[in-house]
């Protein structure tokens, strides 16, 4: 079992890095987490069939986390996919989605398979999703005005793996990160940054969370195009506040769990 990064930008991509994704293999299943471009090529990449896929998480619709959506059902689509597949999200973005699909006359489709949408209520800890693999729990974050979710898969009897998504320092998902092995935490500015749009974390801040929450190793990711020539000052800057092992997120690699 692994997870690996599909992408690890923010919402730019660049050259070296694309729009923030991730997927979770587990022994007979994945989940992806957010859906950016080329999808299935991405899982392929990843070593992960696409005809796995059990579940897809959008933990927000801010654009680069939802829009390789269409990309992926259609790609499943055509490869002929029968099986029902499950779409996790805030329960006011499942509107917003259906939609999206609903512009490429997906939901319509002769023979299209089963989507099977599961709000995930807005609540610290709320259930997501129990498998062979991973018990999944979500809690909302600080990202602004926009809705969204952090995630917690814990995997049987091999610990336990926290992504914050997009967020501000948020206390819960320093709450929800409590006592696990690793945190996938933003760091999509650096602290000496002069300009910082929209509601993200530095990686200093990103190190606090995982200070806090008592974490044994912290993967910053969903880092802003200008600092993806300058990734190890970023860990520097995360290391500053936080004692335990700090990684910079790579795409395509496995993870293992």
């Amino acid at each position: 079992m692994y997870f690996a990064f599909l992408g690890t930008s923010g919402a730019v991509p660049s050259l070296r890095r694309d729009t923030t994704s991730l997927v979770f293999v587990g022994r007979d299943e994945s989940v992806l987490v957010d859906c950016g471009g080329s999808p299935v090529q991405k899982l392929l990449l990843a070593g992960t069939r696409p005809e796995r896929l059990e579940r897809v998480i959008i933990t927000h619709i801010h654009p680069d986390h939802a829009y390789g959506l269409p990309s992926l059902i259609q790609s499943l689509f055509l490869m002929r996919r029968a099986a029902p597949l499950a779409l996790s999200c805030r329960p006011e973005h499942a509107e917003p989605l259906r939609a999206l699909l609903g512009v490429f006359g997906l939901l319509e489709r002769p023979g299209m398979f089963p989507l099977l949408w599961e709000p995930v209520p807005a609540r610290e800890g709320a259930a997501v999703a129990i498998s062979s693999s991973f018990a999944i729990s979500a809690s909302p974050n600080a990202h602004g005005s926009m809705p969204n979710l952090a995630l917690r898969f814990e995997l049987r009897g091999r610990g336990s793996v926290v992504y914050s998504s997009d967020t501000e320092p948020s206390d819960a998902v320093a709450a929800l990160a409590r006592g696990a092995h690793t945190l996938i935490h933003e760091a999509t500015f650096s602290s000496l940054s002069s300009e910082r749009v929209g509601a993200h974390s530095t990686a200093a801040e990103a190190g606090e969370i995982a200070a806090r929450a008592g974490v044994h190793r912290l993967i910053l990711t969903h880092m802003d195009p200008a600092h993806h020539g300058e990734v190890e000052a970023l860990a520097d800057e995360a290391r500053s506040r936080f004692d335990g092992i700090v990684e910079i997120a790579e795409e395509l690699v496995p993870y293992p769990l």
